[in-house]
Parts: structure tokens; C-alpha cells; sequence
């Protein structure tokens, strides 16, 4: 088992000095730290007791140095609560236990120190304000052990508390990729850059190819040279172990602590998230568009906190979340954060920058144009938030390498619940993106709102353009949105044509005449009629009248001119149907030549040459050299 254990308590309680006795290291590393007698910077040290490792991070506890002691504290698995039995309870012992109790610290034990300098009574009292301090929070039933650093007394009972409090630490995943919080950088000669932090999920590897994600959310690929854990050289570290990284692909000096390592898709980089916000009793109410510090792992960043109308807040006048309270809010970010759905957030006022509360993160990349007065909604199982967020999206859909981070599932358990949906026909899988079918049909509505508005300025047209179409697309849709929309139109017989798309006219208000002269076309297959054609079969109609009703119908994309023929649309159609099945069949022929598809047909060549022609056009054929090839799929 390996236990990561942090210190929390006030200044000069005895934090490093407790370590010390624990372990045999004292955790203070700088020069200052050990003349001031004070932490600075985070510690660390470890101890093997038995099959157990106890990894410690001590963190500071002067009130200047809360920022590093949440540096320290994201990814634990224990809190050792240190309360000096001469002084009590203090206000950074307070804070320190406010932050482990909106961190969700699952186990912990609380040492009394200094008993050497306390009789019974104080030690008591000691005893009786950390218990009040404690109630109604994960460490309520934790331990409470005298001790002190100084004599020894307690330090063996001190080490049996944190092996028995191992058993209530948190579960660790090791099924999704690698996270790691960097909060030490440091360079080793011969070695190059190397980052500390508490493995907070998954497993790493020599040799793993990671992604660094600093400062201002951009991520560069780095190479995992060499691994310690506990410091003693491994070949994988897994989830809860404190991991020493050497990485190939950068320097110590393009590294610092905030940024984080992980595998992908390990994380979502976003200036805006969701998250329920609890405010501390102690704290004041909190405002709509208060700026606040808000603190994941070892980063932190600024941020507004926006919230939605509610009823409450029309009748009392503001917007505010209240001390003691949970809301749902938006937290628009000044620089972005690495987060995955169900992260733990602290947040700190502006200024003076005191702890205020917690967030649990709801959505880590919400949709740009989601209303303040929707944010409430997305409770439920995965399945069915995951659906709320590709209904959210509308065009612009969700991207499904975002999907295991954004749902706080594994790939393998998101790819599950994509297959799902898609199943199910909620949602279809365009261009890298999950779009709800539901924004398909929105958007073929406005497509058949542009089609009938040409009609309707011009009846004549026949029809508009595919590319005038795509122009309706917005630049942050999916791409392939637009043409998915007008395919179903398509194939359901919306609309019909190839580069111009237009209802299809019902038989019903055809004239006469154009029923005629639709027949004979028709009749007349692949091998097609000319105007003199018609001329001679239609009985009724000089030449000039059957030019006007064939305009009609060339313009409605009923029939199709190749050259001096004319072509129904509905053969066509035929023709590209059956070319477009043999091209993916046993049969495709390696070359489609002019005579081989004169033969297949019953064409002349007056008629085959014009169609093949028809056919490069549309994308069905292609030309190669003095042969054509036939093209898969839809060629668009």
C-alpha cells in the first residue's frame, strides 16, 4: 500500500518536527526554511512500515503560504491534522481544515503536539476544541493521538493511527490516463528537467510519450525519461504515489508548478466551467460576478463567478450565492485550467484573500452560447448528461476525444456510452464530433426555408446551390454538419438535384404537356431524346412550344441536357445508384471503358460519351488518362 499523507495545521505547531519523528527526514528543505524555523515551500518525506509506503507533504501553515499548502493537499489520501496541545486551535487551522473538508480528504488523523509543554487539563481542552472543530466533517471520527517530537512519546501510536486510517483512502483510478499536478521543478546534471507531484490518476511508464499542460492551456509533448516513486528509481508509478518524472522534450525553465502531465484524453483546457459552488458558513455571501481565486491542484487561476436568475433572487433584490450555501454557477476563467468532470475546487476571495468555499466542477467545457439561465441543468446518470451537453452544442457538437474527460468516465466507459446514443439514433458521429440529430433536422428546416424562399423570388430558378447552401454554415459547426442536413433531405425526397437543390414539383400540378413530354423522355432510358426527337413523337405541339414546356422541366431538374440530349433525372438517378453499388462490389471493373459500357447499357456511342461525361461531372466517375475509374462513395 501506498499512503500520500498531508500535514495541515497552524504555524508552529510542530508540523516538519512530527514528520521528522515519523520518518527520520526532516521535510524542510531550503536554507531560509530551516534559519526561520518555519516551512516556506512544500516537504516531503517518506517511511516504509512494513509493506506500507507513508509519503508525506508537509505543507505550511503561516497564513502567506496557504496558496503552497493547496499546492500540497489536491490528490491526498490522508490529512495529519497537527493541533499543538499549549496553544489549541488556531485560525490557520481552521482554514486548513475548511480546505481539506471542501477538498473531500476521505481519512486522517490528528496528532496533538507538544504534550511536554501541556499538563492534562490544557491538553483537554486541546482535545475537546479540535473535536468541536472537526464535527460534521470526513475527519469527525478520526483519531486523536498525544505526542511529541521532542521525547518520542506517541510517535509509535502516531504511525499504527495513519496505517489503520489507510484503510479509508480514497480509491484511486488507474483505468483512465495519467494526471499528474506538477508542484516541484528542479534540474539534475546529465539528467535535464524533473517534476515532482502526487500521481492523481492513472498509471506512467518509462518511455510514455505525455502531454505538459502549462500555464496558458497550451500542451507540448514530452517523453518520460526516467521514474522514481518514493525516491527509489521504478519503471511505472501508479495512482497515489508520489512520482519523480524525467522528461526528454524540455527544459526546467519551461516548466513550473501549476502546470500538470497527463495522458490523453486525461483533461479538457477551458476558460469556463460549470460547477455547484458550496460557500462557507463563515464566509460572506458571494455575489453575482465576484472575482474569486480559484484553485485545482497545484494551479490556480482568476475568475468571475456568474450565476443564473432564480426566483430567490428577484425577490431579494441580487444574485448571490449564501454563506452556507450550494448553487450551480458559471466561472469564467482570466487563464485556463486543465479539468476533468468532478474535479474539487477551492476558492479564495480577491482580496484579502481568505478561503471562501469549494466547487465540485459539473462541466468542464460548456458550450459557448449556453445561456446563465440554463446552467442548472445536466444532473443525472452519464448517459443521459452526456446527451444534455450534444443537445447543448447544437451544431457545433461535442467532441468525442473530449468525451472521457468532460463525463469523468474512462475512454473505455465513454466509448460505450457514444455507441449508445449513436444506437439509439440521438446522435450521429460528424467529422470528429458528436451532433445531436435533432440540430440536423433544425438545420434541414432552414435549408427547406432558403430553398422556398428562391421559389417563391423565383420559380424559374430551379432551385439553389449547393454552395450557397454550405454558406449558411457558422464557422464553429462540425464540419460536415451542413452536408449531413442536406443528404437527409436528399435521400428521404425533400429535395432532389445535384448542384442545385429544389423541392420536387407533385405530379398533381404538371399541365398536360409536361406530363406528355416527361413520358416520352422517360421512355427513352439512358439512351435519351433530342428537341427533334420530341418534335416528331409529341403530337399537338409545334417545335417552340415543346422548347417552353422542356425549359420547365430542365429548370425543375426533372430532366437533365447532356449536350443535344435529354435525360430524365430519374433515370439518372438510377444510373448513379447502381454505378455507385458496383464500384464498392466483387464485380467493379478495374477501368470503365466507353465499349464496356455501351454494351452494359444498350447505349450508342452518341449517347454513351455525353453520359460519361455527365458522370465525371457528378462525381461519379473519374478520368484517368483515356479510361475513367469508378469514384466510392458519394464523391462530395
Amino acid at each position: 500500500m501506498h499512503l500520500t499523507i498531508a500535514t495541515a495545521g497552524h504555524i508552529d505547531h510542530g508540523k516538519s518536527a512530527l514528520i521528522e519523528a515519523i520518518t527520520g527526514t526532516h521535510p524542510d528543505r531550503l536554507p531560509e526554511e530551516r534559519a526561520r524555523g518555519i516551512s516556506i515551500e512544500l516537504g516531503f518525506a517518506h517511511t516504509h512500515i512494513g509493506d506500507t509506503t507513508l509519503s508525506f507533504v508537509d505543507v505550511p501553515g503561516h497564513e502567506r503560504f496557504v496558496r503552497t499548502m493547496l499546492a500540497g493537499v489536491g490528490g491526498i489520501d490522508a490529512v495529519l491534522l497537527v493541533v499543538a496541545a499549549d496553544e489549541s486551535v488556531m485560525p490557520q487551522t481552521r482554514e486548513h481544515v475548511d480546505i481539506c473538508r471542501l477538498l473531500d480528504v476521505p481519512a486522517g488523523v490528528i496528532a496533538l503536539t507538544r504534550t511536554d509543554l501541556a499538563d492534562d487539563t490544557l491538553q483537554a481542552i486541546a482535545e475537546d476544541e479540535v473535536r468541536a472543530l472537526v464535527a460534521g466533517t470526513p475527519l469527525a471520527n478520526a483519531e486523536i493521538v498525544r505526542t511529541s517530537a521532542r521525547s518520542g512519546a506517541g510517535i509509535d501510536a502516531l504511525r499504527a493511527a495513519l496505517l489503520r486510517c489507510g484503510q479509508a483512502a480514497r480509491r484511486r483510478e488507474i483505468d483512465v490516463p495519467a494526471r499528474l499536478p506538477i508542484d516541484r521543478v528542479f534540474t539534475v546534471k546529465g539528467f535535464g528537467a524533473v517534476v515532482t507531484g502526487t500521481l492523481w490518476t492513472g498509471r506512467v511508464r518509462q518511455d510514455d510519450v505525455l502531454q505538459l499542460v502549462g500555464a496558458s492551456g497550451e500542451a507540448r509533448d514530452v517523453r518520460v525519461r526516467g521514474l522514481q516513486v518514493h525516491g527509489a528509481a521504478a519503471d511505472e508509478a501508479v495512482a497515489g504515489q508520489r512520482t519523480a518524472v524525467n522528461l526528454a522534450g524540455v527544459s526546467h525553465q519551461e516548466v513550473s508548478r501549476g502546470d500538470v502531465l497527463v495522458g490523453s484524453p486525461a483533461v479538457v483546457v477551458s476558460r469556463r466551467l460549470i460547477a455547484d459552488v458550496r460557500v462557507l458558513a463563515s464566509a460572506p455571501p458571494q455575489r453575482h460576478g465576484t472575482r474569486v481565486h480559484v484553485h485545482l491542484g497545484t494551479a490556480v487561476a482568476q475568475a468571475r463567478l456568474l450565476l443564473g436568475r432564480s426566483a430567490d433572487d428577484a425577490a431579494a433584490g441580487t444574485r448571490e450565492v449564501a454563506a452556507g450555501a450550494v448553487r450551480r454557477v458559471l466561472l469564467r476563467l482570466e487563464s485556463p485550467l486543465a479539468t476533468r468532470r468532478g474535479d474539487r475546487l477551492v476558492l479564495r476571495s480577491y482580496s484579502p484573500v481568505t478561503t471562501i468555499g469549494g466547487a465540485v466542477v459539473e462541466d468542464p467545457l460548456p458550450a459557448l452560447r449556453r445561456p446563465l439561465t440554463e446552467i442548472d441543468s445536466g444532473h443525472g446518470t452519464p448517459g443521459s448528461w452526456l446527451a444534455a451537453r450534444i443537445e447543448d452544442a447544437g451544431p457545433a457538437g461535442v467532441s468525442e476525444r473530449d468525451v472521457p474527460p468532460r463525463c469523468g468516465v474512462s475512454p473505455e466507459a465513454a466509448a460505450r456510452l457514444v455507441e449508445e446514443l449513436i444506437t439509439r439514433g440521438f446522435a450521429l458521429r460528424i467529422g470528429g464530433a458528436l451532433v445531436a440529430t435533432s440540430a440536423i433536422t433544425r438545420i434541414g428546416e432552414r435549408v427547406l426555408t432558403v430553398v422556398d424562399a428562391a421559389a417563391a423570388a423565383d420559380p424559374l430558378a430551379g432551385g439553389v446551390s449547393r454552395a450557397a447552401l454550405q454558406g449558411l454554415a457558422r464557422r464553429h459547426w462540425a464540419r460536415g454538419v451542413m452536408e449531413q442536413a442536406i443528404a437527409r433531405l436528399v435521400a428521404d425526397g425533400t429535395l432532389h438535384g445535384e448542384e442545385r437543390l429544389a423541392r420536387p414539383r407533385p405530379v398533381a400540378t404538371r399541365d398536360l404537356n409536361e406530363r406528355r413530354l416527361l413520358d416520352v423522355v422517360d421512355a427513352a432510358g439512358l439512351q435519351g431524346v433530342t428537341l427533334t426527337d420530341l418534335d416528331a413523337q409529341v403530337d399537338g405541339l409545334d417545335r417552340k412550344a415543346i422548347a417552353t414546356v422542356l425549359g420547365r422541366l430542365l429548370r425543375s431538374k426533372e430532366v437533365e441536357r447532356l449536350g443535344d440530349l435529354h435525360v430524365s433525372a430519374g433515370r439518372l438517378s438510377e444510373l448513379t445508384a447502381e454505378l455507385r453499388a458496383l464500384a464498392t462490389g466483387p464485380e467493379a471493373p478495374a477501368a470503365l471503358e466507353v465499349g464496356w459500357f455501351k454494351e452494359r447499357y444498350g447505349l450508342t456511342r452518341k449517347s454513351a460519351i455525353p453520359l460519361l461525361e455527365w458522370l465525371d461531372r457528378t462525381r461519379v466517375t473519374r478520368r484517368q488518362g483515356d479510361t475513367r475509374v469508378l469514384v466510392v462513395g458519394p464523391g462530395r
